[in-house]
């Protein structure tokens, strides 16, 4: 009995273990965001987010002021969702996602993308970075266009210590033209150069104890050839002098008989010849009578002055650097050197974005929009783009939320080619040649080949004429051709485009009102034309 309540006690304390360590794991600051119900949105301008709370925008790059419209049916305790429970299988509230479209005029080869970016004020904490990367679907391919970057205080200081740390490491990678002063081993070479100085000062003292040695028997064989040398040169000197007396002797008196002396004067020179080749060489040291171990001193000439010790110099230093290079702490250096990119997509997984389209500090407490602008280039073919925005939350604690894609924007592209006139072509007064000619340049506005058609158009006179200088930018050559021919919706409608552009604005609204008016079909395309839109908003025109 005792035994089993031993074992129950242990599975209750085993059980409430097994509870608490799930429980008690750290939560990431992220978790939140997996269970909010608003949504971060994109809207064309002068449209409202389709949800949110009731906080009033903060405006970025001061573009657009908006108030959130307050949820009738949020009333469920916030405080349930607070913390996302592993354990449990949530369901999430049906996502909305809407189609807008509005119209892009072409400009100059391009079109001007221009939208809102909407993030509710739960998406931005002091320890957020949110990345907003809006996404422009073409008919053959999408293109990122450039990310809206939020950071919050804290995020921001993080990155800070991130870079730090990087910078930290990068001071310990040692450049290669330092190696042989950060990594060689100094006590290596000073042994080495010790006793490189020991050998040579041995080697210099046994030179300078043969030398003396040297000098020693050199001076003794010399003394004893000088002593043979005088000798011999002593008995030289008295046969030369006693061959002089008798020569004298024997020239005197020739000359006291008066006779001839040449031929004396020659046996003299011969005999003298004769005593001096038969006397002894002169006898000196050479190299046949030194012993080898000094000939190389009596080779060279060398004396004792000559005689200096070969110390190790500085380039024999450096020399040996190469020698004790420490190679395995280089090639940790160098694995270092190697890693710089991998560490640093470590050390510093968020990096600065300064190529970001925009980038601001996170103000907890408000919710922001950003009117995002940016041309696109129009290629031949291309009718509709549409727009959706995805991107990522990043937390101080590494924890990462990515944002789903959100509503779909679809953008018409419109040319001033679209108001071109083809009912012209039914002109009564044209030739067959000048009815060919003219379907020519309405089939050049549509390519947008807009000089060309021009350089054709500009000899009628007509609205097409003025389309056409319309697409190339010559309004105000534009709106005087208009004025000189019959009023009709299209001449108005365009006339209300020029004056927009030539910031007649009196004179642009007069226009669009007369245009739908004539034409209650214009009306549709006012809306949904950027050039006109903002002069029926700015004006709140009424125009059904």
């Amino acid at each position: 009995m005792r035994e089993k309540k031993l074992l129950y006690l242990f599975s209750l304390l085993f059980m409430f273990w097994a509870c608490t360590s799930n429980s008690t794991h750290k939560r990431h600051l992220t978790e939140r965001l997996f269970l909010e119900r608003s949504q971060i949105s994109i809207t064309h301008p002068g449209n409202r987010p389709g949800q949110g709370g009731n906080q009033s925008a903060m405006v970025l790059n001061e573009q657009v002021n908006y108030n959130q419209l307050q949820l009738a049916d949020n009333k469920k305790n916030e405080a349930d969702d607070a913390r996302l429970d592993t354990n449990k299988v949530y369901t999430l509230s049906q996502v909305t996602v809407t189609s807008q479209a509005r119209f892009a005029p072409v400009r100059e080869g391009q079109v001007n993308i221009d939208f809102i970016i909407h993030v509710p004020e739960a998406y931005l904490s002091d320890d957020f970075q949110l990345t907003l990367t809006p996404e422009l679907i073409t008919p053959d391919s999408v293109v990122n266009l450039e990310d809206v970057v939020l950071r919050g205080k804290n995020f921001i200081e993080l990155q800070k210590q991130d870079y730090e740390r990087f910078d930290n490491y990068l001071s310990g990678i040692i450049d290669p033209s330092a190696y042989d002063s950060a990594f060689v081993d100094r006590r290596g070479v000073n042994r080495e150069l010790g006793r490189r100085r020991q050998t040579e000062l041995d080697s210099y003292y046994g030179k300078w104890s043969l030398m003396q040695e040297y000098r020693d028997w050199r001076n003794t064989e010399q003394a004893k050839y000088d002593a043979y040398n005088v000798k011999h040169a002593e008995a030289l000197r008295q046969k030369l002098m006693t061959h002089d007396i008798k020569y004298r002797s024997m020239f005197n008196r020739k000359l006291a008989m008066r006779a001839d002396t040449t031929n004396l004067g020659i046996k003299y020179r011969k005999e003298r010849k004769k005593i001096i080749a038969s006397s002894p060489v002169k006898r000196q040291i050479t190299l046949d009578a030194v012993p080898a171990k000094y000939r190389s001193f009596y080779l060279k000439g060398i004396g004792p002055e000559d005689l200096e010790p070969l110390l190790p110099k500085e380039k024999d230093s450096i020399a040996l650097v190469n020698e004790y290079l420490l190679h395995e702490k280089i090639a940790v250096n160098e694995t270092k050197g190697s890693r710089q990119e991998e560490v640093f997509r470590y050390m510093v997984p968020n990096p600065y974005r300064p190529d970001a389209h925009y980038s601001a500090t996170i103000v907890p407490g408000k919710a922001y929009s950003y009117r995002y602008t940016r041309t696109y280039p129009v290629t031949a073919g291309l009718k509709t783009l549409k727009l959706t925005l995805g991107g990522t939350i990043t937390a101080t604690d590494r924890s990462y939320y990515k944002i789903q894609r959100v509503d779909t924007l679809h953008y018409i592209i419109s040319s001033m080619d679209e108001l071109a006139d083809g009912s012209l072509l039914g002109n009564p007064e044209f030739t067959a040649e000048q009815r060919t000619e003219y379907m020519h340049a309405l089939k050049l506005l549509k390519n947008r080949e807009y000089q060309r058609a021009l350089n054709i158009l500009s000899d009628y006179d007509d609205y097409n004429t003025a389309v056409a200088l319309t697409c190339l930018g010559y309004d105000g050559r534009a709106y005087n051709l208009l004025a000189t021919l019959p009023q009709t919706a299209n001449t108005h409608y365009l006339a209300a485009v020029l004056c927009n552009r030539l910031k007649e604005m009196q004179a642009a609204v007069d226009h669009l009102m007369e245009a739908c008016r004539l034409d209650p079909g214009k009306i549709n395309r006012a809306h949904r034309d950027p050039e006109i839109s903002k002069i029926i908003q700015d004006y709140n025109l009424q125009l059904e």
